[in-house]
């Protein structure tokens, strides 16, 4: 099952994506006789969802629908509870930092960042570029969203805590990211580089994991105004969803609507030679195989 949310920037609602259109979820869930909700966060708590949301997705057979081609569509998790990111977690991104870097071992453990739930957009907002970057880097990457409480859960456990997959763009200012207005790198700034305003692009939908072959791998695109700049699949991360889920458990409970980026490959702006950052007007298209496509237009911030 699909799950969009629709409509304008913070006053968006939660969806069911059928063939035949988007089905308003608080009006699915009351024609299913369940107490209606605007907000996926909201049905993820209840700890039945799943089974409630069939429920509701059955009985809205003869309810109106919206074109999605008609209306704007939102983040499928609008704002997340905690919105954190696996750095550095796949073997070709380590790799394609080696001319710049030198040799480059894979982390003992996950490298885990944070990026602020405002900074959080939908699959065909604009990505606005600030005017404190020069160096504006994305990153296609698999986002996994939580859908049960977990707190030092094993493996094996995972799959029963995920909700479902979306494309999302990790959207970095580089220059910020890395402090490069200090002389010393200790002073790195991962979290304020990473949280800018639209810097997060999701969607299209939240994908529940019913629709996929658990374990086989999912393709990962990403294309700068027509041209691929990244390829691969996510057979190339080096921890992958059951481990990236069941670590972070072990430091922090995670909570329904809570959204783990999972890392992305080789083909980033900042290790092209010669760099190729992102530019007013340009566009980003990000794919995932079964996941969808997200779309996001650069322009500058206007003052």
């Amino acid at each position: 099952m699909r799950i969009v949310s629709y409509g304008p920037h913070d006053a968006e609602r939660a969806g069911i994506h059928t063939d035949r259109g988007i089905v308003d979820l608080s009006a699915a869930l009351q024609a299913a006789g369940e107490p209606p909700t605007t907000e996926l966060i909201r049905l993820l708590e209840r700890p039945q969802w799943r089974a409630v949301l069939d429920r509701a997705e059955s009985s809205s057979k003869n309810l109106p629908v919206i074109d999605p081609a008609t209306i704007r569509l939102g983040a499928p998790v609008p704002v997340p509870r905690k919105l954190m990111i696996a750095g550095a977690n796949t073997f070709s991104h380590l790799k394609e930092a080696e001319p710049l870097l030198g040799k480059v071992e894979p982390p003992r453990q996950p490298m885990v960042l944070a990026k602020a739930s405002s900074s959080v957009c939908g699959p065909r907002d604009d990505i606005i570029l600030p005017p404190q970057t020069r160096k504006l880097d994305y990153e296609v990457e698999l986002g996994v969203v939580i859908g049960k409480r977990a707190h030092r859960i094993s493996e094996s456990q995972v799959r029963d805590h995920i909700a479902g997959f979306m494309t999302t763009n990790d959207v970095s200012a580089r220059d910020v990211q890395l402090a490069e207005h200090e002389a010393n790198s200790f002073y790195r700034v991962h979290y304020l580089g990473k949280s800018f305003d639209t810097f997060a692009p999701c969607g299209p939908a939240m994908v529940t994991p019913d629709e996929f072959v658990w374990g086989r791998p999912f393709s990962l695109v990403t294309k700068v105004n027509g041209a691929v700049r990244q390829s691969s699949d996510t057979s190339d991360l080096i921890y992958g969803i059951e481990a990236l889920v069941a670590y972070i458990s072990c430091y922090m409970t995670l909570l329904p609507g809570d959204v783990i980026q999972t890392g992305s490959p080789a083909g980033v702006a900042f290790f092209m030679s010669p760099q190729a950052f992102l530019q007013d007007g340009d566009v980003v298209r990000c794919e995932i195989e079964g996941v969808g496509v997200i779309e996001n237009r650069v322009r500058h911030e206007v003052l």
